[in-house]
């Protein structure tokens, strides 16, 4: 899948790398950037699901990116429609205000097709299809952003890699994962690091350790194992790890420059 991310990449002027609000750091793709730059391709980084952290965690990030970097970089919520303006002037300005085609590329779940349907807006209209070997579809097509601004409507998607926890932060399907209450209590445990609070505020439930929470989700569905009446904790390990995709789980990471020990959520 790797290829067919390249030969989005090399087809088009500009390359917006969509990432996560709450992970910034670990959905980025260094690998792609150092790609897109040896490319000689202008690189927009987009931290996308805004809504899900402060508005001035996001100012910080965005700040160390651009500084640590040297990558341009913005904040947005593409399915709350806040920053779509700043977005488009944002890839004028890596395009250096000439006409040119983006493509977008990130880890699944990151949020590139609200993106997608953001940028193309009510009345935009395909220009042409593009036949392309893809594992995911047959053909790309061309979009209008503006006059002089063109899209790729497919986004390159870039395989989960490192870790288990990684892996599934980086939106590895859930069906995938082997042993997923291994999975569920390493994102529990690095959310609790982030914000104690987040699990008890997203499941409305008190619990003293991971496997008490997956135990108690299980109850709270009602999955249990027909033969002995067990909680049903493997399923609920998929749910929690369905729901951070979908961003009903609430925390946030700062850059490493700043300090975590405040950390407390909240939408902006």
């Amino acid at each position: 899948m790797l290829g067919d991310v390249l030969k989005v990449i090399k087809k088009s002027d500009a390359v917006l790398e969509i990432v996560d609000s709450r992970e910034p750091d670990l959905t980025r793709s260094k690998k792609i950037e150092n790609i897109v730059k040896k490319e000689g391709k202008g690189l927009l980084i987009v931290i996308n699901k805004g809504d899900l952290v402060p508005r001035e965690v996001l100012e910080k990030w965005k700040r160390y990116i651009e500084k640590e970097d040297r990558i341009k970089t913005v904040y947005i919520s593409a399915t709350s429609h806040l920053g779509t303006k700043i977005l488009r002037n944002a890839i004028k300005e890596v395009l250096k205000g000439n006409e040119g085609t983006i493509c977008l590329v990130g880890y699944p779940k990151t949020g590139k097709s609200s993106i997608i349907n953001a940028l193309k807006g009510r009345h935009s209209a395909s220009t042409s299809a593009h036949p392309m070997a893809y594992g995911y579809t047959k053909t790309i097509q061309k979009f209008k952003v503006d006059s002089k601004i063109y899209a790729w409507d497919t986004p390159g998607i870039i395989p989960p890699d490192g870790s288990p926890l990684e892996r599934a932060i980086r939106g590895q399907a859930v069906e995938k994962i082997e042993d997923p209450v291994k999975v569920a209590l390493l994102l529990i445990d690095r959310i609790e690091k982030f914000d104690k609070n987040a699990l008890k505020s997203a499941y409305k439930l008190d619990y003293s350790d991971g496997l008490d929470l997956l135990q108690k989700i299980a109850i709270k569905r009602g999955w249990f194992y027909k033969k002995d009446k067990e909680p049903l904790i493997e399923e609920a390990a998929r749910q929690l790890i369905r729901d951070y995709h979908e961003g009903k789980i609430i925390y946030f990471t700062l850059p490493p420059s700043e300090s975590n020990d405040e950390n407390k959520s909240s939408n902006i």
